[in-house]
């Protein structure tokens, strides 16, 4: 009642609260609630003060005494008065007589007045049917635009709120327009002069949900602390603090009955009426909305469910630890039920794990077929609980809850040793998953029908993620009878669990792709993709990785690298449910770096295959990886160490014939390079079909017999998508080598334009930089040709050099003399360290230029020496402009 609260020193200013402010005051009505602490009186005052009101403000402080009507009036009218509004009317003695005239007179008063008069009443909480709020409503509506009323409280005010809203006549504050963002925490901080870090602040604005109170709090507590970003980070509802104002303002503050209900509300993560009245009984389920309404740390979240800000949650699950040990087991139990019969079952799981009730627990994940959520399959990008009620994913959540279960040896249901067979392989403990799943399986005959075929799938479902990303000889089968399973589930039972599906045809891929048949292995791949993408990160990159590398083995490097690049977008896994990361991602991305002729590139991902595979690694893995290692080998110039690698995949391909004809593929080149041409051409014949045709041509061209070649490469010239698309170039490539050698230019520049355009299509350059010293000097003489397919050719530039001859042999191999392919596109930094060089900078001025250390620079010459095959700066500076690189 003493005017408008004086501002504290630790107050920030908030403009987008008082932009909110703004908007209120040029209607009627303006509420402001939030809960105790939420920082309304402060901002309001702050506004209050600063000017930007419409007119002068009368402040008034109420008590909860002062809501009798003589007392109300009388101190609404001092604050008017102090506002310097005049002509004030007197208030009614106790008798209430001539209560009307006095709301007449006020009324036409503050009509009356030449500017409007902003009232602000702060703690305004009229009890229900108070005619104190009643006769402010009157006032209200009699005076017109000249007032402008301004109500702060926790709940909403008993006036018809209703009516303002349909007229547009109000403007509601509430707590999350309160709460403070980023900005305006960091500043509150800086008030109380504590610094933290950034995630520690974010870490500090989402544990208080930007509660002011709770930050203010913790500001003041992280004053000298030793480590205020650690504080920062674990501050919550538990701090003694905060505890015990939320004890005191939040909980005790309540009328008993109203007390009660929040402590068996608070076992609740969310709840409704329905629930409420489960907890506490039928007549406690009457006060929920008069809960709802005055307790203002209770959020909304939609369709009638509330949940408590999370500090109260935290203070009232202390609380009744507190008061009533042991008696949260029973609200649990409960709980479980409801959630149970009302099929919300992600929340029955969680309350029947509080209640230590298992064997429910396991029945309910079984049941809603969610083994698939504790393997990690789905989650990542939905929230546990449908209601927003939490923050970790579904199989996180699962993975939480179901780590404290107990050994499962003792009990007869299956459910509970799947789900704690689910449980050790998302630990990445194989064997103790092997001995539950056996342990489950022993008692599946015995399940009645309506449990036997979900127990049935969850066990199945296990076994074939165990087997993942290193499938075994039975991986077929067991997708089968997954696939056969789900399909005996009643119509729509699989709804919301888009990944059992997709797990089904990503399995049926896998076999495809590991038969041999990239094509369907890709068509597959691609329908299990939409699924993938609902569900987890590790699914989702799992199933892009692999269709990478379907794409590849075509020879689809722009569909591979596309693929590559948005599995790379994807959080990294470091470690699947199995104990096994994701290797085909950087595998793919290692081929595609290949062919792309960015030899480090493919080094480097190749180097994270290694790190990635499995124990016992993938055999598919494993041999494609040595298969790129030895391509690498040869275009080092080390044909010998190629051999090696070749010869020690040579077991681990046994199993799958199309690999092995690709190492016979690898091993021919190598042998051709060492000399070994007899051995050469035995494993060309050997490896068959259009590739071995090629390699096989390539050989006798290195051994002078054009004709041969010729005769040998015409039946892999072919325009089949059945042959791979890297292969299809080599074959024109190597035909338009051959009719160019033969004089038949027509014919050579046919089967090369055929060659740039697939290549060009399918981002396909090795085959165009082994083919080099023939090529340019082709291009050359065709600038049509060259300037139509520049954006292919152009990169490969480097390798352009002086002294190549028009008739040499392609691809180095056969004694052809070529050097080994020793060079590669240079990155945006090393152009950039280039054309500084050019300009006469020395290192260390590079360096400077750049903002880095000499050492980076000196590195990146290198790397540009090795690349454009020089060793010294003027010579890589004369290369860079015959190349049109600067």
């Amino acid at each position: 009642m003493d005017g408008v609260p004086a501002r504290r020193d630790w107050a920030v200013a908030r403009p987008r609260v008082a932009e909110r402010f703004d908007e209120g005051a040029r209607g009627p009505l303006t509420v402001v609630t939030g809960p105790p602490g939420a920082g309304k009186s402060v901002a309001a005052a702050m506004w209050a003060a600063s000017g930007a009101p419409p007119g002068p403000v009368a402040w008034a402080s109420l008590d909860r005494e002062d809501h009798r009507s003589a007392a109300f009036w009388t101190i609404v009218l001092a604050a008017l008065d102090d506002a310097g509004v005049a002509g004030l009317p007197a208030v009614p003695g106790p008798s209430g007589r001539g209560r009307e005239s006095f709301l007449t007179a006020l009324a036409s008063v503050l009509g009356g007045a030449g500017a409007p008069v902003v009232l602000v009443l702060d703690d305004f909480r009229p009890p229900s049917g108070s005619s104190v709020a009643r006769d402010l409503a009157r006032v209200l509506t009699a005076a017109g635009p000249a007032l402008r009323l301004v109500l702060i409280s926790r709940g909403d005010p008993p006036l018809p709120l209703h009516r303002h809203r349909l007229t547009g006549d109000l403007t509601e504050i509430r707590g999350g327009d309160l709460a403070f963002d980023e900005q305006e925490t960091r500043a509150l901080l800086d008030r109380h002069g504590v610094r933290v870090t950034a995630p520690s602040l974010r870490a500090l604005e989402a544990n208080t949900e930007g509660w002011a109170a709770g930050l203010r709090l913790a500001a003041l507590a992280m004053r000298g602390h030793p480590d205020p970003d650690g504080f920062a980070a674990e501050f919550g509802g538990d701090d003694p603090a905060a505890l015990d104002y939320l004890v005191a303002e939040g909980l005790n503050a309540q009328p008993a009955r109203i007390r009660g209900l929040l402590l068996d509300l608070g076992v609740a993560r969310r709840f409704n009426a329905d629930l409420a009245a489960e907890l506490a009984g039928r007549e406690a389920g009457g006060l929920f909305a008069d809960l709802v309404r005055r307790n203002a740390f209770v959020v909304p979240l939609g369709r009638g469910w509330y949940r408590f800000h999370a500090m109260f949650a935290e203070a009232l699950d202390l609380t009744s630890r507190h008061e009533r040990p042991g008696g949260a087991v029973l609200l649990h139990r409960r709980a479980a039920a409801w959630f149970a019969r009302n099929r919300l079952p992600e929340d029955a799981v969680r309350h029947a794990v509080l209640a230590g009730d298992w064997s429910r627990a396991c029945r309910l994940v079984v049941g809603d077929l969610a083994v698939g959520r504790l393997l990690g399959l789905t989650g990542d990008r939905a929230q546990f609980c449908s209601g927003g009620c939490g923050g970790s994913s579904p199989h996180r959540e699962l993975a939480r809850l179901m780590a404290g279960m107990p050994d499962p040896a003792g009990s007869a249901a299956p459910e509970t040793a799947v789900v704690a067979a689910a449980t050790a392989l998302a630990q990445g403990d194989h064997r103790v998953c092997a001995h539950r799943l056996a342990h489950a399986e022993r008692h599946l005959a015995a399940l009645p029908d309506d449990r036997a075929v979900p127990a049935r799938l969850a066990a199945v479902l296990v076994r074939v993620v165990a087997a993942l990303p290193c499938p075994d000889g039975a991986f077929h089968g067991l997708v089968r009878e997954l696939d056969l399973l789900l399909e005996a589930l009643p119509r729509g039972r699989t709804d919301g669990r888009p990944e059992l599906r997709a797990l089904v045809r990503h399995g049926y891929a896998l076999m495809d792709l590991r038969a041999g048949r990239p094509r369907q292995a890709a068509a597959g791949l691609r329908l299990a993709l939409p699924a993938a993408e609902a569900g987890a990160d590790l699914q989702l990159r799992r199933c892009v990785g692999d269709l990478a590398l379907a794409e590849a083995l075509q020879g689809r490097f722009g569909r591979a690298a596309d693929l590559v690049a948005r599995a790379e977008r994807l959080p990294e896994v470091p470690a699947d449910p199995g104990g096994c990361p994701v290797p085909a991602v950087h595998l793919a991305g290692a081929w595609v770096a290949f062919e792309d002729v960015r030899l480090d590139d493919a080094r480097a991902e190749l180097g994270k295959v290694r790190q990635a595979a499995g124990r016992p690694p993938d055999g598919l893995i494993s041999v494609l990886r040595a298969l790129l290692t030895a391509r690498l080998d040869l275009a080092s110039g080390r044909p010998g160490q190629a051999l090696a690698v070749l010869y020690s995949a040579q077991e681990e391909a046994a199993g799958m014939p199309w690999l092995r004809r690709l190492l016979l593929l690898v091993a021919a080149e190598a042998q051709a390079a060492t000399g070994a041409v007899g051995a050469a051409m035995e494993s060309a014949r050997a490896a068959g079909g259009a590739a071995g045709a090629i390699t096989l041509a390539r050989i006798q061209l290195g051994l002078g017999e054009a004709a041969a070649a010729a005769r040998t490469v015409r039946p892999a010239v072919v325009e089949s998508t059945a042959v791979p698309a890297d292969v299809r170039v080599e074959a024109w490539l190597l035909d338009a080598c051959l009719a160019y050698r033969a004089g038949d230019g027509s014919k050579g520049r046919r089967s090369l334009e055929h060659a740039l355009r697939l290549g060009e299509r399918e981002r396909i350059s090795l085959p165009f930089a082994q083919a080099r010293n023939w090529l340019f000097p082709v291009l050359r003489g065709d600038p049509a040709l060259l300037g139509a397919h520049r954006a292919l050719i152009g990169p490969l530039g480097a390798a352009a050099g002086a002294g190549t001859r028009p008739d040499a042999d392609p691809g180095g191999s056969g004694g052809s003399g070529e050097a080994p392919m020793a060079f590669g596109r240079l990155s945006a930094r090393e152009l950039q360290v280039l054309g500084l060089l050019s300009e006469m900078l020395t290192t260390e001025e590079i360096a400077t230029e750049m903002c880095v250390s000499v050492n980076t620079v000196k590195t990146h010459l290198r790397s540009i020496y090795r690349k454009l095959a020089v060793t010294r700066r003027g010579e890589a500076v004369r290369r860079a402009h015959h190349l049109d690189l600067l």
